[in-house]
């Protein structure tokens, strides 16, 4: 297949390649153009650990404290007894499916969950994501045996976030990040009924600064002669994780 038919073929909205910090090419169709924002769906996952990293490399954020010691909200969930390193990782032990041809997936409430839309006549259940997370069940595995990429590990993230430097995920990136590299249009998170910024999947931007967001990393959180990521948390970043844990999870395609 062509470079051209797969642009077609995977229905893709937009296209931007880099190279040494300018724009080679550049793609739109359908509705999307250079000043469209666009939804990042679970690139979001990136960002929020992202935040989480840099608040472990200032030291505000001890990776290896259990979740309740932060967020005492989660002390009857399966996140209690998991280290904020597992749950960056995502090898906490959750009973909890992202199945999503399953309609019983638990995926499906913690979508209610976070829905901003008034809930229907009768519902009794959590209304927020936050709310969502302290419902969570531990499985019958342990905490760091194996990866499961479950979303709800990066709203946990989230939360770790706005609890640790006590402004939301997104405020959080807007002051850190998004404000200071330049960037064309603003970008926005999509929330829950109270307001929430989605951690696991909600961002949204145009193509433009998600390239810059990119360059960023790539300078290892240098701009222009200023440092706004420490190097030490992208440096965590590229180390990866556990590649044994990756291998319990079964991905064979992977």
């Amino acid at each position: 297949m062509t470079w051209d038919a797969a642009f077609e073929a995977n229905y893709t909205d937009g296209i931007l390649v880099l190279h040494k910090g300018r724009i080679v090419y550049e793609r739109y169709d359908g509705c999307l153009d250079d000043d469209t924002l666009h939804g990042a769906m679970s690139v979001t996952k990136s960002l929020t650990g992202l935040m989480a990293e840099i608040l472990v490399a200032e030291g505000q954020l001890d990776e290896t404290v259990p979740m309740a010691d932060i967020i005492p909200e989660l002390a009857e969930s399966a996140f209690a007894d998991a280290t904020v390193a597992q749950v960056l990782e995502m090898t906490t032990a959750l009973d909890y499916s992202e199945d999503y041809s399953d309609p019983d997936a638990e995926v499906w409430t913690y979508a209610e969950a976070g829905s901003p839309l008034p809930k229907p006549k009768g519902y009794e259940g959590p209304r927020s994501y936050f709310e969502y997370l302290q419902t969570v069940q531990k499985n019958n595995d342990a905490h760091g045996d194996a990866f499961g990429y479950k979303t709800v590990n990066a709203d946990a993230a989230g939360w770790l976030v706005a609890r640790t430097a006590g402004v939301s995920a997104a405020e959080f990136l807007s002051n850190r990040i998004w404000s200071k590299i330049g960037t064309e249009r603003e970008a926005f998170y999509t929330v829950d009924s109270i307001g929430t910024p989605f951690a696991g999947g909600g961002f949204n931007a145009i193509l433009r600064d998600m390239a810059r967001f990119g360059q960023l990393i790539l300078q290892n959180g240098a701009w222009n002669g200023d440092q706004i990521i420490p190097a030490a948390a992208i440096d965590r970043i590229r180390k990866g994780g556990d590649k044994a844990a990756f291998a319990k999870a079964g991905y064979d395609l992977l």
